[in-house]
């Protein structure tokens, strides 16, 4: 269980998870019916339901943590294989 942390990149991690929070600002919102916006890609994790003024923007919204966990591990993954591979890239340049 202990090599298993130590074989994760914490810094890359973190890093996934910015990009995955930052990067629902930019990337298009889905309308999944008439008033509902699903925030995340490629797993939804923020549902933001199109509510009256009367209601608070905090009871109109709905996180979905696995959906989180599961973006930031495929932002993780990706950003794994690009290091190693730009890695084995400089690698082979300089030999």
């Amino acid at each position: 269980m202990k090599k298993a942390f130590k074989t994760i990149n914490w810094r890359i991690l973190n890093l996934a998870f910015w990009m995955e929070i930052l990067l629902s600002y930019f990337l298009p919102f889905r309308a999944a019916g008439s008033a509902r916006y699903q925030v995340g890609f490629p797993v939804p994790f923020l549902v933001v339901n199109a509510a009256g003024i009367q209601t608070s923007p905090f009871m109109s919204m709905h996180l979905n943590p696995f959906g989180l966990l599961f973006d930031g591990a495929a932002l993780y993954l990706i950003m794994v294989l690009c290091v190693k591979a730009y890695q084995k890239v400089t690698r082979n340049r300089t030999e």
